[in-house]
């Protein structure tokens, strides 16, 4: 089964939105974000995001610290979709391209897919990563560095980024990490391992 703790962030509405996602057993994580939204766009592209990331036939399992996105993916989703997308009170759903660009990132994945609640943050290193990079992503676009076209920028600001020799392995996806050691949930497990 992979577990994924997923956050989104959006320090005002209507401003810069950020979310992330993290994988407890492999330390693979992808932030990013977007020049406006509101905390409910960035938590269901968090969840949608995370979905998309991790195709294939085993049991996807994504925690949210939003009860609201939560409940939006395992509770409200189907009932709305089979009601055109209207709510009980016949209303047109909130955020529904954000959630019906979750609905097909579930249905185009082969395995099952669960969601749960992480209620109030429960404090994990996953979990407290997912916030941080969220965080950081939403201040980047606030600061008008988060548009960067998928490409990390080093300290050789301009230098373009060198391809891969012809019939050698492509570059992995940026934010597709995995740290050198497979790392765990136990104590002692240091944050600083969900980065190269």
């Amino acid at each position: 089964m992979i577990i994924v703790s997923t956050d989104g962030s959006c320090p005002t509405d209507g401003d810069a939105i950020g979310w992330a996602w993290v994988a407890h057993g492999s330390g693979r994580f992808d932030s990013g974000g977007d020049a406006h939204g509101t905390t409910r766009v960035a938590e269901l592209t968090a969840l949608r995001r995370a979905v998309e990331a991790h195709p294939g036939d085993e049991p996807l399992f994504v925690e949210s610290g939003s009860q609201w996105a939560f409940r939006c993916a395992s509770e409200w989703l189907e009932t709305w979709k089979a009601h055109d997308w209207r709510t009980a009170a016949g209303e047109e759903v909130p955020h529904r391209e954000s959630v019906q660009a979750l609905d097909e990132a579930i249905s185009q994945r082969t395995g099952p897919v669960r969601f749960r609640w992480a209620r109030g943050h429960v404090e994990s290193p996953f979990t407290a990563r997912a916030r941080e990079l969220a965080e950081l992503a939403a201040n980047d676009w606030a600061a008008g560095r988060g548009d960067l076209d998928g490409l990390l920028l080093d300290d050789a600001a301009g230098r373009e980024t060198p391809e891969a020799p012809a019939g050698g392995p492509e570059p992995e996806p940026v934010g597709a990490r995995r740290s050198p050691t497979t790392p765990t949930s136990g104590p002692g497990w240091e944050l600083d391992t969900l980065f190269d």
